[in-house]
């Protein structure tokens, strides 16, 4: 009995559903980084109440992942900085942050200050 248990302990990870990794999600405060990164080394993302806009221009809900996994192998960057736009719910940076994590970035980084109406990052 004991040897039957350990044989199905041992095979349930063989049985198991392959991990995948997600990209390290950090809230990044205003200024005080010691090694600040450089603009070019990753692509700014707004959270504009439930749509993510890149450069002032909106994405569709659909193509996100798509859209933002291009981006990252034409800039060859890895790493995406989310700014939410002023009045943002917190569902909806979630919501945003969530979808990012399917893309292939290695890091997100979410700032914690909010982006005034008007003002581009």
């Amino acid at each position: 009995m004991l040897m039957a248990v350990f044989a199905i302990g041992l095979c349930s990870g063989l049985l198991a559903e392959e991990r995948r990794e997600y990209p390290q999600v950090s809230l990044c405060g205003p200024g005080g980084s010691k090694t600040p990164i450089s603009r070019d080394d990753y692509i700014v993302l707004v959270v504009e109440g439930p749509t993510l806009s890149y450069e002032a221009n909106p994405i569709p809900g659909a193509d996100v992942v798509e859209f933002v996994n291009h981006l990252l192998q034409v800039k060859k960057v890895s790493y995406i900085g989310v700014y939410p736009r002023e009045g943002t719910k917190y569902g909806d940076v979630v919501h945003a942050v969530d979808l990012l994590r399917g893309t292939s970035a290695k890091n997100i980084g979410v700032s914690m200050k909010e982006l005034p109406l008007g003002r581009e990052p």
